[in-house]
């Protein structure tokens, strides 16, 4: 099966180039990558040409404030994949994270998974190629003290079992919480784009996320648990959040939530 790798980017060509150093390690061969850059930076250009044995398609546009959807939904008309896998352009894969999705994979079906974040130490350490990510990969457990030391959040998201396994079916029945995050989901193509993409008018911080799973779920998609399988390490950075946006995209959700519109009217099509 064909996956396509969404990664949005915005100046931050490091982090970049350590997402694609952790792509050419993938032991799922079969895969494209699709490079959503909301900006138009010579750099990223630059840095795409250095990893010509990728599979790589890089969409940009002009840095006009925060338009991550509407780079995404561009991504989106671009993909060849069958199945569709998004991360952030902070976080990187472990070198089994496009073959578990594969392996959880479910018509109708979004799998959700989490992240190890990193904290302020490590993530400096990582930035500077002191500390390389198959290190840390590889040698997970040894490298406890080091990476709470440093400030790591959510250790045990860390920790992989095979898909499908005994142990992870088991953890999978306690984990009754699930949710989009949107730097670590999966979908096949036709759902997302049953459901128009995301939508361009919510640009509120952390309510993209919930915008696309109430609109998922109402489409006749389930929520399924990728954790333990499908894992991201995410690196440490500032966060910036302005309230008048997450108001104004609460609004424009709850709105759509009341009329049952869950197929947007403005994302991957513009719909009158």
């Amino acid at each position: 099966m064909k996956v396509s790798l969404l990664v949005p980017t915005y100046k931050d060509t490091i982090a970049l180039r350590l997402i694609l150093e952790a792509l050419q390690r993938q032991t799922y061969k079969n895969f494209e990558v699709v490079i959503a850059e909301d900006d138009n930076a010579d750099e990223t250009k630059e840095l795409v040409k250095k990893f010509d044995e990728l599979e790589i398609q890089h969409i940009f546009q002009e840095d006009n404030g925060n338009r991550k959807a509407t780079i995404l939904n561009k991504a989106l008309s671009l993909t060849q994949g069958e199945y569709l896998i998004f991360i952030d352009g902070d976080t990187i894969p472990f070198s089994t994270f496009i073959e578990s999705n594969v392996a959880l994979a479910e018509p109708k079906t979004v799998l959700c998974g989490r992240r190890v974040n990193l904290g302020h130490l490590v993530s400096k350490d990582i930035r500077a190629f002191k500390k390389s990510i198959p290190t840390l990969e590889y040698q997970y457990i040894r490298h406890f003290n080091y990476l709470k030391k440093g400030g790591t959040r959510h250790f045990e998201q860390g920790l992989r079992f095979r898909p499908n396994s005994m142990i992870q079916r088991w953890l999978m029945t306690r984990n009754k919480n699930v949710h989009i995050v949107g730097s670590n989901f999966s979908c096949f193509r036709e759902d997302i784009f049953a459901i128009n993409g995301f939508d361009e008018d919510i640009t509120g911080g952390s309510k993209d996320d919930v915008d696309l799973e109430w609109r998922f779920v109402m489409s006749g998609c389930r929520l399924k648990s990728s954790k333990y399988c499908a894992n991201l390490f995410h690196l440490d950075h500032s966060r910036t959040s302005r309230i008048e946006d997450e108001e104004i995209a609460r609004l424009e959700m709850q709105e759509n939530q009341k009329k049952q519109r869950f197929i947007c009217s403005n994302g991957i099509q513009k719909i009158d």
